[in-house]
């Protein structure tokens, strides 16, 4: 039977929100940021254990190993999201998973992913070794931008907002990470190392609800999701 594995790279220090601490140890209701994200995956019954990449000698390393059972190591991460992640699947297969184990990428500042959705990721991937990611439809009119300018405007029919988790072996997300490393290539998220590889992840629909905070203003967004959600529950 496949095994599943969580890691979320959570090793930056949230430069965007201009914050007085990262922005995923930043207070959403009851839990942080982070939490939110660590008890989504961990309330997922497919997967087996979670892994959390924090800056070296950060002051939530303790702390973060507490927030639930299946947060099975905190880890060293590294410079950019491609080292943090690396150093994730490096540490896992040192620890006995295997290559053939599927690993689920997921944002520490993403807190409203649902069991759902997670389901739906690893059940739309299956054995697929292109892998997977979750996504929404861009419905807005985008326009590519030069010099302050308008150069063109996409057909909007073929786009996606990336979300996350991104599914995919250990096997190959380390061989598709190492790729992007030695290349020199800045990439910004496990789908498109993969795709330098020539692999073609497959798109699995997400909810409109699994927002990226990164902003003041995403916070307030974030605070109207989870008012919602407990006037639904």
């Amino acid at each position: 039977m496949n095994r599943y594995w969580a890691v979320i790279p959570a090793a930056g220090i949230g430069q965007r929100m201009n914050a007085p601490i990262p922005k995923q140890f930043m207070q959403l209701g009851k839990y942080r940021l982070i939490e939110w994200a660590i008890r989504a995956l961990a309330n997922h019954p497919r997967i087996e254990g979670i892994y959390v990449g924090l800056s070296s000698g950060s002051d939530y390393t303790d702390w973060v190993k507490t927030t639930h059972r299946k947060v099975l190591d905190v880890y060293d991460g590294g410079r950019s999201r491609t080292e943090t992640v690396l150093n994730g699947i490096r540490h896992m297969l040192a620890g006995g998973c295997s290559t053939d184990d599927w690993l689920l990428v997921h944002d520490s500042n993403r807190p409203f992913v649902t069991t759902d959705e997670i389901s739906e990721l690893i059940l739309e991937v299956g054995e697929d070794v292109n892998g997977g990611i979750l996504c929404q439809p861009i419905f807005d009119t985008t326009k590519l931008a030069a010099e302050g300018r308008v150069s063109e405007t996409l057909p909007r029919g073929n786009l996606f907002r990336a979300q996350t988790p991104q599914m995919f072996t250990l096997g190959m997300l380390i061989k598709a990470l190492e790729g992007s490393l030695e290349a020199g290539v800045e990439i910004t998220d496990e789908s498109q190392a993969m795709e330098r590889m020539g692999w073609h992840p497959r798109l699995v629909p997400g909810r409109a609800s699994n927002i990226k905070i990164t902003t003041a203003e995403d916070i307030k967004m974030a605070e109207a999701i989870l008012d919602l959600n407990l006037r639904n529950n």
